[in-house]
């Protein structure tokens, strides 16, 4: 089962992808990039977050 850390480390890196795209300081080439790795990065916490379908967890 992944930890806290593999999600938050992968969610983090998305949103600064996005603030970078967002700042429009790239060119066409990097920012074709840094989509994909956003996609792929997104990608990754659907998997994670499917291995944990069905399971239920309490937090207090």
């Amino acid at each position: 089962m992944a930890n806290d850390s593999a999600i938050h480390d992968r969610l983090s890196r998305v949103e600064e992808i996005i603030e970078q795209l967002d700042a429009d300081d790239c060119d066409l080439e990097e920012g074709t990039r840094l989509h994909d790795e956003g996609q792929e990065l997104l990608a990754e916490v659907r998997e994670i977050l499917g291995e944990g379908s069905g399971n239920v967890v309490e937090i207090e």
